[in-house]
């Protein structure tokens, strides 16, 4: 089997579906669950090949939400991002993880779809981080 294969197109339909069913259904207890994986979540998202720094972001902008440090984003966008996040721990989806490279592709995709789906407020995001990391620093 080519390791490297994309997915085809049941796949992309499977992940589609995971994918809305699981921003739809995403709770704050998940939230809060997904957040308690500090360690394994970053461990997974080391193999997310270009997604890391996104990964990286996301993963904080959902801890500042958590904290109360940033509360300026709809709901939606959080269940999106927690739900990416849920989905790369569970090594059972619809490309179960334990198979070597391709066991990643579908991860990939669903951070894929939460980052072209809000391009906005990832930038709104970012902003607010450099802003409040330069007034820190006093700049």
């Amino acid at each position: 089997m080519d390791q490297t294969r994309e997915m085809n197109d049941r796949e992309c339909e499977k992940v589609n579906e995971a994918y809305a069913r699981g921003c739809e259904n995403f709770t704050e207890s998940q939230l809060d669950e997904v957040l308690s994986e500090d360690q394994l979540a970053h461990e997974k998202a080391a193999k997310l090949g270009g997604f890391f720094e996104e990964f990286e972001l996301l993963w904080q902008m959902l801890k500042d939400y958590h904290s109360g440090a940033y509360r300026d984003v709809p709901w939606k966008f959080i269940a999106a991002a927690g739900f990416a996040v849920f989905y790369l721990l569970n090594p059972f989806d619809v490309i179960p993880d334990v198979l070597p490279v391709i066991g990643y592709v579908d991860d990939v995709a669903v951070f894929g779809l939460v980052l072209s789906s809000f391009k906005s407020e990832i930038e709104k995001y970012k902003k607010q981080k450099i802003s409040c990391d330069n007034q820190k620093k006093g700049v």
